[in-house]
């Protein structure tokens, strides 16, 4: 019979964790790749308007404006009215070729090609560039809490694999040549793949275990920002946008194989009474991690004994989010965390898209930009250990706050500064952006965590949809889309004010169990003593 001891080392972190960890942020990766897709594929490109008359030799064509250009015209949008008489009597372009009015033009020169800007002909339309990132991002809210609905109800594991095929949609793009069709896909693509930041990061918590939750949240955001980075090189070196679509989408069609590599999350199946699939699972991991356990020692454990010991609660009921809403402890997690992570997407693709806006090469700031998140979240794995999940998400918030707005009103002569005080802001952005999931992951139980931090991930959804309309913003004022960041991490950072320390807090499975430790602990959130974690693992549903 497998004694204690054994049962333990099945569920130490070992071999088998680390192959999950490593599979499930392979598409991590290639999805964060897709997220940022347009602030290349899609990015504006310098242009006027052309004039067929004048502009005749392709090879010769430059987005300068020639010497006949009338004064104060916008040459992106409007060109001079020719005057065929005079133009047929000297057969040249020139001041007096052309009449006093102007008009709107459909014809464009394009300082090059890299940008669907200038493969669909959008022209002076800036706002269609802008609105490709819009799309994309309201497919990721409409995402983000589907992937959660399915990985509570039918798995993690399927919806793991739906997401990380779905992206392969995106490929169409490379062949179409309307700019609607262009958009249909751009939704379509995100709507399939960016809910595996939901299934991705809930898998791995609870395939990690309470012991490395933190290290968790730090490896899974380091596969977003590896695949930032892998995209910013590709960008820089592939440049044409069909070449760097090619390159970011094709290969997820291998993630089908996953069907067969993948395995799911033990606590969801428990917590779904699928006990004969937790057994399979465990002759998995022993084999993996070199446990002495037999295949009949497995076998022979009663359902009781493995929700015992893997920390699990059998549901009687199925809990919904009826039950968050009339819990008025759930409604405030649910609510501060999802203005987190709002507040934490917003900015941070908002640093994201900006970062090519800083002075210099813009694919070398978008790297730095990118690179910055690494020391970041070593940063981050210390301080959420060492102060806790809620203080240095408050204090990061502030950190940021400070360094944008610094950076928005530093001398336009020292572009060193700017950026230097840009990154100090990104450090900050990106803690809260890791620190937010760790926390927001601790907040909820087992029995919603996948729907409620579906819903968490929509509302950030809504900030990543919003942060490339904060370009359009800097026309008005130019610091006006960091200070629009700024305030945004404040209000956030006074919220968290209602809401528990997560640090020392068990990984809760049902809503009673939170309610109970409530009620046991008002005065207290740093803890909770063994007689009262006893009792709270008793409570069912």
């Amino acid at each position: 019979m497998t004694t204690n001891m054994e049962l333990v080392d099945l569920l130490k972190f070992g071999r088998y964790q680390m192959y999950q960890y490593f599979i499930i942020c392979v598409p991590i990766m290639i999805v964060s790749m897709m997220n940022v897709n347009y602030i290349f594929v899609a990015e504006d490109v310098d242009h006027r308007c052309r004039v067929p008359e004048c502009d005749i030799h392709d090879s010769t064509l430059s987005v300068e404006i020639p010497e006949y250009w009338p004064k104060d015209i916008d040459a992106r949008c409007y060109r001079p009215v020719l005057n065929k008489e005079k133009y047929f009597e000297n057969g040249t372009c020139s001041n007096e070729t052309f009449t006093a009015t102007v008009e709107e033009c459909n014809e464009w020169i394009y300082e090059h090609n890299n940008s669907i800007v200038s493969e669909l002909n959008l022209g002076c339309h800036s706002w269609k560039s802008t609105l490709v990132g819009t799309i994309h991002n309201t497919g990721m809210m409409f995402s983000m809490s589907v992937a959660g609905w399915i990985a509570d109800k039918y798995g993690r594991k399927p919806a793991l694999i739906i997401c990380s095929v779905g992206g392969l949609v995106g490929v169409i793009k490379m062949f179409l040549s309307n700019y609607s069709t262009y958009l249909v896909v751009e939704f379509l693509e995100t709507l399939l793949a960016s809910g595996l930041y939901t299934v991705g990061i809930v898998i791995m918590i609870e395939v990690g275990g309470n012991s490395k939750r933190v290290v968790t949240g730090v490896v899974f955001s380091y596969a977003i920002y590896i695949g930032e980075v892998f995209f910013a090189l590709i960008a820089m070196g592939v440049q044409y946008w069909k070449y760097i679509v090619a390159i970011v989408y094709a290969p997820t069609a291998l993630f089908v194989l996953y069907i067969f590599v993948l395995k799911e999350s033990m606590r969801w199946q428990l917590v779904n009474e699928k006990i004969s699939e937790v057994k399979e699972t465990l002759k998995f991991v022993a084999r993996v991690n070199n446990i002495s356990v037999t295949d009949k020692e497995i076998d022979d454990l009663s359902g009781d004994e493995l929700t015992k010991k893997l920390d699990a609660i059998k549901q009687s009921e199925t809990e919904n989010l009826k039950d968050v809403l009339s819990s008025k402890e759930m409604t405030v997690r649910l609510a501060v965390a999802s203005f987190c992570f709002f507040t934490s997407s917003f900015v941070y693709y908002g640093l994201a898209i900006h970062s090519v806006l800083l002075p210099g090469n813009k694919y070398t700031n978008f790297v730095l930009a990118s690179v910055t998140s690494f020391p970041s979240d070593l940063l981050a794995l210390y301080v959420l250990d060492k102060y806790g999940r809620k203080l240095t998400l408050q204090c990061s918030y502030a950190f940021l706050a400070v360094f944008l707005t610094a950076a928005s009103f530093s001398p336009e002569n020292l572009s060193w500064l700017t950026v230097l005080l840009f990154l100090l802001g990104k450090l900050g952005a990106v803690i809260c952006f890791t620190g937010v999931y760790t926390f927001a992951l601790e907040l909820f139980p087992t029995s919603v965590r996948g729907t409620l931090f579906g819903i968490c991930n929509t509302t950030a959804r809504i900030g990543s949809l919003l942060a490339p309309l904060t370009v359009l913003l800097r026309s008005e004022f130019k610091a006006l889309p960091s200070l629009l960041f700024s305030s945004t991490a404040l209000i956030a950072a006074l919220l968290l004010i209602f809401t528990p320390e997560t640090k020392t807090l068990p990984m809760f499975d049902t809503i009673a169990q939170i309610e109970f430790h409530k009620k046991e602990n008002k005065d207290s959130v740093q803890g909770i003593d063994n007689l009262g974690l006893e009792h709270v693992k008793n409570i069912k549903v």
